[in-house]
């Protein structure tokens, strides 16, 4: 089978799994037992990522993901499944749908609407969703009034975005690759330079292989706005530490990131 006709096997077989996935969540009972259909909504929904995956389709994986994550937690007994929660993942399993058609259609980018619409289910999604981002900051002290005062409001001579990435530790293990984002923030303009951090690294006896430890400082060169630079982070922008600093930021702006 060459790759053209593995691609629309997938395309049949997700239209199928997001069936299955309306089907179980319109038999969703508030008072039964609903393990079954849980399950099968979940696997579908891992199923369709995982596939997405092989073929590089980030916006499917990234989005399918999120759903998989809410999932998750129903699965587990941490979320109750009620209609409101119904309605929105047949939302998401409509939006799936429109990434899938597209692929289909063979578009290779978002349309904004498809975007924008993504963006807010993402956010819909994120709050059934826990936040950890308090558990990846780093308690170092400010910087001093004296330090500050003798700054006076100078700026860093540069053209270049800075970028301060410190991904989820558990980025890996729910299907996200860190250098995928950055490699897409390439398009939007070029990498000056990146140093990789490995401040968190544990010693080897303790590492545990599907957990991200590393992070990154990137200057970047781009005519895009903030907006536009803070949207390719967008599905791992709620678990993550992400600072992004502007040409020509205040230098005090620097010692406190």
């Amino acid at each position: 089978m060459n790759l053209d006709q593995a691609l629309q096997t997938f395309i049949v077989e997700s239209h199928d799994l997001l069936q299955g996935m309306e089907d179980g969540l319109l038999a969703i009972s508030p008072d039964g037992d609903n393990t079954e259909a849980i399950n099968a909504i979940f696997r579908a929904a891992h199923t369709i990522k995982g596939s997405a995956g092989l073929f590089g389709l980030d916006d499917i994986v990234a989005f399918t993901h999120v759903v998989e994550s809410v999932l998750d937690k129903v699965r587990a007994g941490k979320l109750e499944i009620g209609a409101d929660m119904v309605e929105l993942l047949l939302s998401c399993g409509d939006h799936i749908a429109t990434l899938v058609d597209g692929i289909a259609a063979g578009e290779n980018t978002l349309s904004e609407d498809d975007r924008a619409a993504g963006t807010t289910l993402v956010g819909m999604l994120s709050a059934y969703l826990d936040a950890p981002k308090e558990a990846l900051k780093k308690h170092l002290p400010p910087p001093s009034e004296a330090q500050l005062e003798t700054l006076n409001g100078a700026s860093v001579a540069t053209d270049n975005w800075h970028i301060s990435l410190r991904f989820n530790p558990d980025v890996l293990r729910n299907g996200m690759d860190p250098l995928s984002f950055i490699r897409y923030l390439g398009t939007l303009g070029r990498i000056v330079g990146i140093s990789t951090l490995c401040d968190a690294l544990p010693p080897a006896r303790e590492m545990d292989p599907e957990s991200c430890y590393f992070g990154y400082e990137i200057s970047f060169h781009s005519d895009a706005d903030k907006a536009t630079i803070e949207g390719v982070f967008e599905f791992v922008h709620d678990d993550s530490l992400i600072r992004i600093l502007p040409p020509k930021s205040h230098i005090e702006d620097y010692l406190h990131l």
